[in-house]
């Protein structure tokens, strides 16, 4: 009986932290989604400043530590590369350079943590 007891507690938890993970992963990257969106609206309007891209490097800097956890950090360091160029490009005063950064930035947010959701294509 305490093995059925051990197993039950053990799937338990595994799924709890299974299910926090996805929603913390999820919530991470739609936030950074956002600040993303913003800072491609200001740059495509020759707009964005250099506390623009301080503030959404600074957030990214904080929720990568935790993202280690669960990603690979090939992932991490893809977004860091790509985060980087879209920024020094924006801090040259060059916006057009950094768009196309910007937008691969905005896909990626988009597809890393859908790559990590219980979906049909990612199963089969």
């Amino acid at each position: 009986m305490k093995i059925v007891a051990s197993i039950l507690i053990s799937g338990a938890l595994l799924v709890g932290f299974s299910t926090f993970e996805l929603c913390y992963v999820d919530k991470t990257f739609d936030t950074f989604h956002e600040g993303l969106t913003s800072i491609y609206e200001k740059t495509e309007d020759c707009s964005a400043t250099h506390e623009d891209g301080t503030a959404l490097q600074l957030f990214w800097e904080e929720k990568k530590k935790v993202l280690y956890l669960w990603l690979p950090h090939t992932l991490i360091d893809q977004v860091d590369y790509h985060l980087g160029e879209a920024l020094g490009y924006l801090y040259q005063g060059n916006f057009e350079d950094s768009l196309p950064k910007f937008e691969l930035l905005l896909d990626m947010a988009e597809t890393i943590p859908r790559a990590y959701k219980i979906l049909p294509e990612n199963i089969f």
